[in-house]
């Protein structure tokens, strides 16, 4: 395995987990830092030229980022170490769901992949890919990056790590370099955390409560009252209603109300939602 000073990488936001606001947009991470770390970049390769590379990294949604519904992901972030390349190469990003014990154990189901094209102007950043994939509630998610020798010496990359998260938890395989299946680094003497993150949304359950996930604001109210609704949650009416059960005839636009015509009272607010239905009484001051 060939890096300039060095090898391996991945990302922390748990086992001390950091990164769930359910029905906002998350991102999951291992590393405590998104620094590439120069010297610290990893690949099986020559000094010119990539191998085969299977790289992986399992997420425990549940245990350590408190995700505990289903998890949809929308993009997929992976650190790029320096890059060699005329005309661009294929990079590969996989999501799988996974059960049945920890990886590369257990059972992995692919729920989604995408490929970009790594040019010299990715060099030492962090691309995003937009790649869609949707976790059960209660599974883990292996998310792999696949990097395929082309055969020719003109293209050459490393991922991009760092020393900021735990260790231990990036897997490598590449036959070339001695690892014939998931090998994690720790047995390969890689103390480096690769920059792997996903972004997406946990799904609210049915156990999830609209009151609790919803911000009705500022109330009292003046002119405007916001309304705001987690993304994921479709809002199927909404209504304002006066003391007496009489519709006001405002409508929800854009997440607001405009107040302005109402009169000083009391007012109750209804909103039907795919996640339940949210009630709450307003004051228009």
């Amino acid at each position: 395995m060939v890096g300039p000073g060095g090898d391996g990488t991945v990302i922390n936001n748990g086992p001390a987990g950091t990164a769930t606001n359910k029905g906002g947009s998350v991102t999951i991470t291992y590393n405590n830092s998104q620094a590439i770390e120069t010297g610290e970049e990893i690949a099986c390769a020559s000094p010119t030229s990539f191998r085969n590379n299977n790289l992986f990294i399992e997420f425990d949604l549940a245990g350590d980022f408190g995700i505990t519904d289903a998890f949809e992901v929308s993009d997929a972030e992976i650190g790029i170490g320096p890059v060699i390349s005329p005309a661009g190469f294929p990079l590969t990003l996989n999501v799988y769901s996974s059960n049945g014990g920890a990886f590369p154990g257990g059972t992995q189901t692919l729920q989604g992949t995408a490929t970009v094209t790594i040019t010299t102007a990715d060099a030492e950043t962090i691309i995003s890919v937009p790649l869609s994939a949707t976790i059960p509630a209660g599974d883990n998610i292996v998310y792999e990056a696949v990097l395929v020798d082309d055969g020719t010496d003109t293209n050459f990359t490393r991922f991009a790590a760092n020393q900021q998260g735990p260790s231990g938890i990036n897997f490598i395989q590449a036959a070339d370099c001695g690892a014939a299946t998931p090998t994690n680094f720790s047995t390969l003497g890689l103390t480096q955390v690769l920059i792997m993150n996903l972004v997406g949304e946990e799904v609210l359950g049915v156990e999830d409560n609209i009151n609790n996930i919803a911000s009705v604001y500022p109330n009292p109210a003046g002119d405007i009252l916001n309304v705001k609704i987690p993304s994921n949650i479709t809002v199927n009416e909404a209504k304002l209603y006066d003391i007496l059960g009489k519709d006001t005839g405002l409508r929800l636009v854009n997440g607001t109300f405009d107040t302005s015509s109402l009169a000083k009272g009391i007012y109750m607010l209804n909103v039907k939602t795919s996640a339940g239905t949210l009630v709450d009484k307003i004051v228009k001051k």
